[in-house]
């Protein structure tokens, strides 16, 4: 039987190529040029990962024969249950995780949700903070810093969407010895929802990471 092995952001590249043969097929007349460029789709959604199975590859080809919404959504759901869920979290973890917050309020998602997430997060407008959780290296880790809300839309820099967008700071220690903080501030989405629905690589939110713990 085949495995889970679609990570969120990968699905959400697929779905991207996927979404532009649908426009190419509403758009151009020239079937050649359509065939030819859902092939070359295919290839790069193909190209989202390392390597692939030939199981794998077939339930990739399909994208392809995408002619309407219908086929699209079909699609879609052929993928789903192929996809690596988020792992879900405790309490005590997240007070592991978070041990200088007083009190934590993570939001109450559904096994569908985790199923679309490439980080945990959430906002807490008493401390005026937004806290962020990652699975690592086969470990959950998290950060948190200052989040302000921006009145215009910009671009997030983790899934390069343009939308409500916010300041968030973390303060990284870069003297012990002496206390000493670097702050290192970023805009990203307000809706973290909206943010795992569209981004499609994680090379900015791991550098946040690994920026944070020194690597």
């Amino acid at each position: 039987m085949l495995e889970a092995f679609i990570e969120n952001h990968v699905l959400n590249q697929i779905l991207r190529q996927a979404k532009h043969v649908l426009d190419a097929e509403q758009r151009v007349n020239d079937m050649k040029v359509k065939q030819e460029f859902a092939y070359y789709s295919l290839n790069k959604a193909e190209k989202a990962f390392e390597s692939l199975t030939n199981q794998q590859l077939e339930l990739l080809k399909p994208l392809v024969s995408i002619k309407n919404e219908a086929d699209f959504n079909h699609y879609k759901d052929s993928l789903e249950p192929y996809c690596i869920p988020f792992q879900p979290t405790t309490d005590a973890q997240l007070k592991k995780l978070f041990k200088k917050a007083k009190k934590l309020h993570p939001p109450h998602l559904t096994p569908d949700d985790f199923l679309h997430l490439t980080y945990l997060s959430w906002y807490d407008k008493g401390s005026m903070k937004k806290f962020i959780v990652r699975e690592l290296e086969g470990s959950v880790k998290g950060l948190s810093g200052s989040f302000v809300p921006s009145p215009q839309n910009g671009i997030c820099h983790f899934c390069h969407h343009m939308g409500a967008v916010g300041l968030f700071t973390v303060d990284v220690k870069t003297d012990t010895k002496n206390h000493n903080y670097k702050a290192l501030s970023n805009y990203i989405c307000q809706d973290e929802a909206n943010c795992n629905a569209h981004i499609t690589d994680t090379e900015k939110l791991d550098f946040l990471f690994d920026y944070v713990r020194g690597k």
